[in-house]
């Protein structure tokens, strides 16, 4: 009787050792939906209460909200860069914005970096991307040519949302290789679009890149009318009055499609089998958006130009209800899908990038590190809860924890602080030219 007390007792550890360990998964289908240019308090479960956001906030209470993840750039093209690469968007040479006018209209992501998309590939998922590229006009850098089967959508920086027209007045729609013209608002094809790759590859297993262009200007609702055509002179921002009635429309229509997919998937019993990021590219502009408490906006490496909404839902692994504030980076989500997609490809160069598996999963904390921001007159550095900001020269040093708005700056009281993070800066700018390997030390 006692030898086998025992034995049910040692069972008992054993399985209770089991359970203490990473949680065994099937890989799981991948969908990441980042929104353009939405800021840190622009939808419901992040504070909102005049924009109406049942979708997000549904994924929210069934998934995590991720309140401390930060853009790796406070405009479009370098987050997206850092995104694809896993690596410091300075790396590809993409620290600044791919405009549609001028010389940068030429220059693209190259196509020595290593994509996630081309990475999962390996592993047998079908590819696509649907809505926004910005990550180079011409057809050399198109996405097709970067990993993905299927690219639906512009590869500007933004689009009439009615005439599908860029900002240097020229068409901007594709199928693939092909410019095509297509009838549609674009938050309307970008939703229809991804419904349709989800249809299309619901029996085996995908990812896909749900990139809207809302709420970007120019400022359109469905029944506004165009303002873009050929060759003629308009205004960047559209011609709309009530820029904040348009702005409201566009997050609303974007959480349509958000759940649109949700649905569909619950339809075809992928929840449990997908995971869905949800992220903007950089914080809100300043005249519409809400950026909650957050000082700055797009274009700032204040908190409001980098701190944006996150969500990550997939249903029976990522404990529902849950609010994680650890620090993310754009750049996080590629070696995240790496681990996921269970791809082990040993050619696959080193990211800057930290896999985040465990931490949606498991709640476990991140190792501590510190990550750096370039752009333009403006230099930062996170290593929590530390931010130290430098805008033209002059220092500045808050404590993220105690004070998210950036008020009380603590660069004086707290220099050898600021000092130390000053310098591990000056050592990454060393260290990040395009080209460069990474410092393993």
């Amino acid at each position: 009787m006692t030898h086998h007390y025992s034995r049910l007792v040692l069972c008992f550890i054993f399985f209770a050792m089991l359970s203490c360990g990473p949680r065994k998964f099937e890989r799981p289908n991948i969908i990441i939906i980042m929104a353009d240019d939405l800021g840190y308090g622009d939808i419901g479960c992040f504070g909102n209460t005049a924009i109406e956001t049942p979708a997000l906030d549904r994924l929210a209470a069934a998934g995590m909200k991720l309140t401390n993840y930060h853009a790796n750039g406070p405009v479009c093209t370098p987050t997206r860069a850092a995104l694809l690469t896993g690596r410091y968007q300075q790396r590809s040479g993409l620290e600044g914005v791919i405009y549609a006018k001028g010389e940068t209209r030429s220059s693209g992501l190259a196509l020595e970096e290593t994509t996630f998309a081309e990475y999962i590939k390996q592993a047998g998922y079908t590819t696509g991307i649907i809505g926004k590229w910005h990550l180079g006009y011409q057809i050399e850098y198109n996405p097709v040519n970067q990993g993905f089967d299927v690219f639906r959508g512009y590869v500007s920086g933004n689009i009439d949302y009615h005439s599908h027209i860029d900002g240097a007045g020229i068409p901007d729609w594709w199928h693939n290789l092909e410019k095509t013209h297509e009838e549609g608002y674009v938050t309307d094809l970008v939703n229809q679009h991804a419904l349709e790759f989800i249809q299309n590859n619901k029996d085996k297993a995908f990812c896909l890149f749900i990139s809207h262009e809302a709420p970007h200007f120019p400022f359109q609702g469905r029944n506004d009318k165009a303002d873009r055509y050929p060759g003629g002179r308009f205004p960047a921002e559209g011609s709309t009055t009530d820029k904040a009635k348009a702005y409201k429309e566009m997050i609303e229509i974007m959480d349509e499609g958000v759940g649109q997919v949700h649905q569909l998937l619950e339809n075809y019993g992928l929840l449990d089998k997908t995971l869905i990021l949800f992220c903007s590219d950089n914080g809100g502009l300043k005249s519409v958006a809400d950026n909650g408490t957050l000082r700055g906006a797009k274009g700032s490496l204040w908190e409001g130009g980098l701190r944006v909404p996150a969500i990550a839902h997939w249903q029976d692994h990522i404990p529902a209800g849950t609010v994680n504030d650890e620090l993310v980076m754009s750049m996080d989500l590629f070696p995240t899908i790496a681990n996921l997609s269970k791809t082990k490809d040993p050619s696959l160069p080193p990211m800057d990038g930290t896999d985040i598996t465990r931490m949606l999963i498991e709640g476990k904390a991140l190792e501590n590190r510190t990550v750096f921001w370039r752009y333009r007159n403006q230099k930062a550095a996170i290593n929590m809860p530390w931010k130290l900001i430098i805008v033209q020269d002059t220092l500045h040093l808050y404590n993220l924890n105690e004070d998210i708005s950036e008020l009380k700056d603590l660069a004086e009281t707290e220099s050898s602080i600021a000092n130390q993070l000053k310098s591990e800066l000056e050592k990454w700018e060393q260290n990040i030219a395009w080209g460069t390997k990474l410092q393993t030390e």
